[in-house]
């Protein structure tokens, strides 16, 4: 027992320290009661991810709060070296590896190691007239805070930032369907330099 106790102190320290935050200043500009971070590739969570760069991160003030309109509503970036050359089914791939990844590690935190994690199920279409838009939706356990399945209405745009030297690809998520109020915010978060320059 005390041999198993000491494997899971272990793991949740691996868990903990590679997923730190580093010291990269977030691109994304929101309301200063955002929550935010910014990652690294690999993400410690979806090392399968073939990806090169950072990840910027900004969460509604009540992203944690299960009874809040913001709940679990929030806006990241991958910031990438090459062109992610994403397609529909590419996006729905990346989205399982991501979200599969990210509640296996809040389940680990949580000490909760036999927990069967349900399937992360993904759909997303291309909006008529558009190469680099995709909406859809991630079906996925939240194993953070309800830990119950919930339904996360997804907006991404890919594009390439002349200024960065980089491509962009921004993702836009909330429980909320995207006819409803809290897209107004999400859709108001934007990197905080002119791409077009």
């Amino acid at each position: 027992m005390k041999v198993l106790q000491i494997i899971t102190v272990f793991i949740v320290i691996l868990v903990a320290n590679g997923c730190k935050a580093t010291k990269i200043d977030n691109l994304l500009v929101a309301p200063n009661t955002w929550g935010e971070e910014v990652l690294e590739f690999p993400l410690i969570f979806a090392r399968s991810l073939p990806y090169k760069g950072e990840e910027h991160v900004r969460f509604t003030e009540g992203w944690g709060n299960v009874s809040d309109d913001e709940y679990f509503s929030y806006v990241f970036v991958w910031v990438l070296e090459n062109d992610p050359m994403l397609t529909r089914s590419k996006i729905e791939s990346d989205m399982n590896i991501y979200f599969t990844g990210l509640m296996k590690t809040a389940l680990l935190t949580k000490f909760r190691f036999f927990k069967k994690l349900p399937k992360t199920e993904t759909s997303f279409v291309i909006p008529k007239d558009s190469n680099s838009h995709f909406e859809g939706t991630i079906a996925v356990y939240d194993a953070f805070f309800k830990e119950e399945k919930i339904i996360l209405y997804t907006k991404v745009i890919s594009s390439y930032c002349n200024f960065l030297k980089k491509h962009i690809v921004h993702f836009r998520l909330s429980p909320k369907r995207f006819n409803e109020s809290i897209w107004t915010d999400l859709q108001a978060v934007k990197i905080k330099y002119n791409c077009d320059q």
